[in-house]
């Protein structure tokens, strides 16, 4: 007996596939030109490895995910092709296809945080961007707060929390998609500190050292952006770069400003 969950994932081809064939740049492809688009083609590869199997632990998540995540990544694929992506994406990991005990989870977790803090489409209007952006702040809730999203690296972590940051610190968007990016970070924050318990103590000095880390990294982004030629800054401009960047951070909620201090 076939998987259900192997027919879930051929459900989500057969929409994505029909909605890039349906778009202009493809409605006029030969049989041919789809082999040749390496998009299709991904599809078309997938479909016959889902042919060929009984159960979906079979393969990695990695290779049912793969398809999806290029068509997120694509800068040709307009937003709603890539709205569509997204769907399917927070469908597999809302209906708990992807198992946390496999041992290519964890890359098949770094790889879909990866490409959907770095979606790319091409804009049609404002609205239907905006749906965009709305789907990729939910994927990176179910990704951070469904069992598989233990495996992300810290890095990854901060990534998708900066990614929140960045649309709720976006004055263009409209308030009510910040205001849902904020309350996202609300349940990401609560979700790392119920964690608390399962991280090991470090030494004293590590807190130190980190955050002589941190103040680096974030003094360089701040020479970066400046749009000068990046320099060497003594010491003392160091410190007076840090106290500036306090001071722009105590603009902040009070709940998000040590957060902040993370990236």
């Amino acid at each position: 007996m076939v998987d259900k969950n192997i027919y879930i994932v051929q459900g989500e081809i057969n929409a994505v596939v029909g909605a890039i064939k349906r778009n202009a740049r493809w409605s006029t492809h030969t049989h041919l030109d789809e082999e040749r688009d390496p998009l299709l083609h991904s599809f078309s590869l997938l479909k016959e490895v889902l042919n060929n199997i009984t159960e979906l632990s079979e393969i990695e998540p990695n290779v049912f995910l793969r398809p999806f995540l290029e068509v997120i990544r694509s800068e040709d694929t307009t937003g709603p092709i890539t709205g569509l992506a997204l769907t399917s994406v927070n469908k597999f990991l809302s209906y708990a296809l992807i198992d946390p005990s496999h041992e290519g989870t964890a890359e098949g977790m770094e790889n879909m945080a990866d490409a959907v803090t770095h979606a790319r489409f091409v804009g049609t209007d404002h609205a239907s961007d905006e749906v965009v952006l709305m789907k990729i702040l939910q994927v990176l809730r179910t990704l951070l707060l469904t069992p598989v999203g233990a495996h992300l690296t810290n890095e990854s972590v901060c990534e998708i929390m900066q990614s929140c940051f960045r649309i709720c610190f976006e004055m263009r968007l409209s308030e009510l998609l910040r205001k849902s990016a904020e309350h996202t970070l609300v349940d990401m924050v609560q979700l790392l500190f119920t964690r608390l318990p399962q991280f090991k103590e470090e030494p004293k000095s590590y807190m130190g050292t980190n955050m002589k880390k941190i103040s680096s990294c974030l003094l360089n982004k701040l020479e970066l952006s400046s749009g000068e030629q990046p320099k060497a800054l003594n010491q003392l401009e160091r410190v007076l770069l840090f106290k500036n960047l306090k001071v722009s951070l105590s603009l902040l909620p009070s709940y998000l400003t040590p957060l902040f201090l993370l990236l």
